[in-house]
């Protein structure tokens, strides 16, 4: 498994470090403890856009995303309609970007 401290330099992650975080078809709760941490790099507990930004930008997935779109991204799983998504909310995330 891929950890985090193999991305010695996270804003140049590439999509099979973020896949590499998951050893399993299903991933466990500690990959996706893993999985938000990559995402949350100042580490205060929430994914905001420019998170998603930086992350979705690094995989390559949208080069020139703005944090608009980011915005418009996190919204479906925004619960409580903060402008980030927390960790319980990541994985609502997550569960619907894996299948």
């Amino acid at each position: 498994m891929v950890g985090l401290d193999d991305c010695e330099n996270k804003s140049n992650l590439g999509e099979e470090d973020l896949v590499g975080l998951f050893e399993e078809e299903e991933p466990s709760f500690e990959e996706i403890k893993e999985t938000f941490k990559v995402f949350d790099v100042d580490e205060d507990g929430f994914v905001g856009a420019v998170d998603l930004q930086r992350v979705v930008r690094s995989l390559g997935l949208k080069e020139h995303c703005s944090v608009d779109e980011c915005r418009e991204m996190i919204k479906p799983f925004d619960r409580n309609s903060d402008g980030f998504i927390d960790f319980h909310e990541f994985v609502t995330f997550m569960e619907k970007c894996l299948c």
